[in-house]
């Protein structure tokens, strides 16, 4: 049997959960399913998703059953960025180029656009197959957020990037119809699949040790009425706009409790909710492994998505959504979030508001508390049914097949 060797490009660390919770499994289904696949994994490993030796042995012994081999690099920031990024994908390139010439690999994927535009160049240099996994438009996201102006080189350059590398890859998959509808428009030369962020329903699921567990942790009463924020703050989601949320629904619900689960530091955070004046007692701060988010999702009656609505962000593939509806979690987002708003609206399963400002949290609060206020059973049931719908992983298996018998 000819071994088919590809290289998975991931400018993200194994632990990330954008990549651990999303692509990988995939790559494990792929591994199995298809028996002369070789996949090569190339990641770039931070402080924040350090590793220990034992651990790391473990990742090259688990990931070897799914014929995967693993090759981590260290990823570089902080003072003179360009120069490390630099060498981040030189570092990248003589890696991507011994594989081409050691084991003969004839493909390359990679997770994202920025990770993609490096994938791209090698692809073209190195005689590669290009394929290019959540293709979104990463340069509009920071441009919206007002993260990077319309005028720097960072959004230039990497909108440049996705337009040449989505026209010209051989394969691309993204997450919702509205980006797959957008490179139609445009006339791309690759063959263009619906791929969203998947969740494993077999794994993610409600579970009633799990919120009993973190209550109990955090002390949070049995009877309580918890609503959940898991996420980043700021950048290309919410930051002040979180804390103006959650004071109006303090305001129309004294007795709510906020659990926010997020790798951003508490010091911040609590800055926001001070300054809106909400009471130490009704919100806790802390962190989660993505082995855990399970729990704290089922500790919870409510979630919230704090992507804006920007015109870019209807091409986003978020994961969150997925989860919180897998573990039988209602939740609140903003409309034109990728097909977030429209699942939320067709299984009854969300409420869809036009910002996070004070009018619109008020307008809106009616359709929360009547979600927060459903006979649990019934609507953990529902939620679910639509997440498997939306997001269950067992959904796309048969799309990331036929991807990677073409590669």
């Amino acid at each position: 049997m000819k071994l088919r060797h590809v290289i998975i490009y991931v400018y993200n660390s194994f632990n990330d959960p954008l990549f651990k919770g999303n692509l990988l499994l995939f790559l494990q289904h792929v591994g199995r399913q298809q028996p002369d696949l070789r996949l090569h994994l190339i990641t770039y490993e931070q402080d924040d998703y350090a590793l220990t030796k034992e651990q790391a042995t473990q990742v090259h012994a688990g990931l070897a059953t799914y014929n995967i081999e693993w090759h981590p690099l260290e990823w570089h920031s902080g003072r003179f960025k360009l120069l490390k990024k630099a060498y981040d994908l030189l570092c990248g390139f003589f890696l991507v180029l011994k594989l081409r010439l050691g084991v003969g690999a004839r493909s390359i994927g990679a997770l994202g656009t920025v990770a993609g535009s490096f994938a791209f160049l090698m692809a073209k240099v190195l005689g590669l197959r290009y394929y290019g996994y959540q293709y979104e438009p990463h340069s509009e996201f920071m441009r919206d957020c007002h993260v990077w102006p319309e005028t720097s080189l960072a959004y230039k350059g990497l909108h440049y990037m996705e337009r040449v590398s989505g026209m010209n890859a051989d394969i691309l998959s993204t997450g919702t119809v509205h980006m797959v509808q957008r490179m139609q428009e445009w006339g791309t030369a690759a063959k263009v699949y619906k791929l969203p962020s998947c969740v494993d329903e077999t794994k993610i699921f409600f579970r009633p040790e799990g919120r009993q567990r973190i209550r109990a942790q955090y002390g949070i009463p049995a009877d309580k009425q918890v609503v959940l924020y898991l996420g980043k703050f700021g950048g290309i989601y919410y930051d002040r706009e979180i804390a103006v949320l959650f004071r109006v629904f303090l305001q129309h619900n004294p007795e709510l409790f906020f659990l926010i689960v997020s790798p951003d530091a508490p010091a911040h955070i609590a800055g926001l909710m001070q300054a809106e004046g909400l009471p130490e007692a009704s919100y806790t701060i802390t962190r989660s492994p993505y082995e855990q988010v399970q729990d704290y999702i089922s500790a919870a009656d409510f979630g919230v998505v704090a992507v804006p609505s920007q015109p870019s962000q209807k091409f986003r593939s978020p994961i969150k959504v997925g989860e919180y509806l897998c573990c039988g979690l209602p939740y609140l987002v903003c409309a034109g979030v990728s097909e977030d708003d429209l699942v939320a609206e067709k299984y009854g399963v969300g409420v869809v508001v036009n910002g996070f400002s004070e009018t619109e949290v008020h307008r809106v609060y009616p359709q929360v508390e009547q979600l927060l206020n459903q006979e649990k059973t019934q609507l953990r049931e529902k939620c679910r049914a639509a997440g498997i719908a939306y997001r269950g992983l067992s959904q796309y298996l048969a799309t990331a097949d036929a991807i990677f018998a073409q590669l």
